[in-house]
């Protein structure tokens, strides 16, 4: 019997939930934004500009907007924190505002965090290589329901945009945390900051509130490029299924999981045999070019048998 860990609810989605424009600190309007998107075939995308809460209520056929935004403290010139809050009402009930940037010395970022939490926000802490957090920082804060594994504006300013040591570590506390991979476009970077990190979600319907229930019950993927059509769990082994690739890791903890390499041709899917011992697996999907797809973590309830029943 093979059991499926994503729930197919209908539709495959493609979005970006991190990105800036001219409202904040980004170099594109709005409006060109949101169609370079929608031109480039995704059905969903977040303007997430600093301290503005707008979901750009425009109508363009084919994409879905996220209202959203990018919450920031700033300690110093290299020190801040930032948090991305998304909001899962429709983007036509979305009214438009904004804050001032917090203050550290009158706000922490716990409070911050329960703030948007309290909102209803899908909270996700934001490049935390970049902000130069420290690892008792990222596990002392509490709140937060994903972290960005990986952010291809950051990784193209300073190769400071991949967090899976981070995510781990989390993960090993027993904290349920999903990674998002996303692109952070400010549009200033040496090589384009845009089209290079998503999200692919199984949503019920092309709304919103669909896509963002899906996101918080974890029913996505992360990728930088390859595919992941199915992973879970039969007879006792973890399987995955994908786009061709070169490498697939399965990272689990306490047992150390497994790597396997292609050799000369692609691998379109693999398993891993399960010890028993393990808190959580998730699996990583890695392509000819480098790029990386990262499944959710399926912990060890789910390890159990638990899942979609595929037949």
């Amino acid at each position: 019997m093979k059991h499926s860990f994503f729930e197919y609810r209908g539709m495959w989605l493609k979005g970006n939930v991190h990105s800036h424009t001219t409202v904040s600190d980004g170099v594109c309007e709005p409006a060109r934004q949101i169609r370079d998107y929608r031109d480039r075939g995704y059905d969903f995308l977040a303007v997430t500009d600093h301290n503005i809460m707008d979901s750009f209520q425009q109508e363009l056929e084919g994409i879905c907007l996220i209202p959203g935004w990018e919450r920031d403290i700033t300690y110093s010139k290299t020190k801040c924190v930032h948090l991305v809050g998304l909001s899962g009402r429709p983007a036509g009930e979305q009214k438009a505002f904004s804050m001032e940037r917090p203050d550290p010395s009158e706000v922490t970022v716990q409070q911050l965090t329960d703030s948007m939490r309290a909102d209803g926000q899908f909270v996700v802490l934001a490049h935390p290589v970049f902000s130069r957090m420290e690892a008792e920082e990222i596990s002392g804060l509490t709140g937060y329901q994903a972290i960005e594994v990986f952010n291809m504006g950051c990784e193209r300013i300073c190769h400071a945009g991949r967090a899976d040591v981070y995510w781990d570590m989390l993960l090993r506390e027993g904290r349920r945390v999903l990674g998002i991979a996303c692109d952070d476009t400010h549009g200033k970077t040496q090589k384009s900051d845009r089209f290079g990190g998503w999200i692919s979600v199984n949503a019920r319907e092309k709304s919103g509130p669909a896509i963002m229930e899906a996101v918080g019950d974890g029913n996505f993927y992360s990728t930088m490029g390859p595919e992941i059509y199915d992973w879970g769990i039969e007879d006792g082994a973890i399987y995955v299924c994908c786009s061709p690739v070169k490498e697939i890791h399965f990272v689990t903890y306490p047992p150390r999981g497994a790597a396997h390499y292609a050799g000369e041709n692609m691998m379109t899917g693999d398993r891993y045999e399960l010890k028993g011992a393990e808190a959580y697996v998730r699996v990583e999907c890695v392509d000819a070019f480098g790029n990386t797809a990262w499944t959710n973590p399926a912990f060890a309830e789910a390890l159990g048998g638990e899942g979609t029943d595929r037949g």
